[in-house]
C-alpha cells in the first residue's frame, strides 16, 4: 500500500470521483483503487495530477516517500515535461503556420482588387475580405479544438488532462 493524497486533493477540489475519473480520463475503479493506496502507472499517475491541477510529486507527502517512489515521480515529471515542451512546440508551429497562409491568402486576395473594374463585384470582394479577417479568431478556434487537439492528445497522452496543454 502507497500512501497518497489524491483523496484529500480530490475532496479540495469539490470532485467526485467520476468526476475526477471523466477529467482524467481513467477509470473509476483506477481513482478508487489510487486512493485505496494500490500503485499505479508512471502515465495514470501524470493523468490523474493533470485532472487535479497539481504535479505527481503533490499526490505523495513528502515525508513518507522512499527513493523507489521518489525515483518514479521524478520520471513521471520527467515524462510529462518532455511531452509538454513537444506539445508546445508542435501547437507553436500549427499557430504559425496558419498565421502565415492566411496572411499569405489575404494579401493574395487584395492583391485582385485592382483588377476587379466592376463596382458590385469590387464592393463584394471588400466586404468579404473583411469579413474574412473577422473569421480569422473563430477558425483557428475551431481548428484547435476539432482538429489539432485530438491529434495532439493522441501523440502526447501524458497532456490529455492537462489545462495548460496549449499554453506556452
Amino acid at each position: 500500500m502507497i500512501e497518497n493524497k489524491i483523496k484529500e486533493l480530490r475532496a479540495a477540489s469539490h470532485q467526485s470521483q467520476e468526476q475526477l475519473a471523466e477529467k482524467a480520463q481513467v477509470s473509476v475503479r483506477t481513482i478508487q483503487r489510487l486512493e485505496a493506496g494500490d500503485d499505479a502507472s508512471i502515465s495514470t499517475l501524470n493523468l490523474v495530477a493533470g485532472a487535479l491541477g497539481v504535479g505527481v510529486g503533490d499526490l505523495f507527502p513528502h515525508t513518507d516517500t522512499t527513493q523507489e517512489q521518489q525515483a518514479k515521480i521524478q520520471s513521471a515529471d520527467d515524462q510529462l515535461q518532455y511531452q509538454l515542451q513537444a506539445r508546445h512546440e508542435e501547437f507553436r508551429t500549427f499557430k504559425h503556420l496558419y498565421n502565415a497562409v492566411f496572411i499569405i491568402v489575404m494579401m493574395a486576395w487584395g492583391a485582385l482588387f485592382p483588377l476587379v473594374h466592376n463596382d458590385i463585384y469590387s464592393s463584394l470582394m471588400g466586404i468579404l475580405w473583411i469579413g474574412a479577417w473577422i473569421m480569422m479568431g473563430p477558425l483557428k478556434n475551431w481548428l484547435v479544438i476539432k482538429k489539432v487537439d485530438p491529434k495532439l492528445d493522441h501523440k502526447f497522452p501524458l497532456t490529455i488532462s492537462r489545462v495548460d496543454k496549449d499554453k506556452q
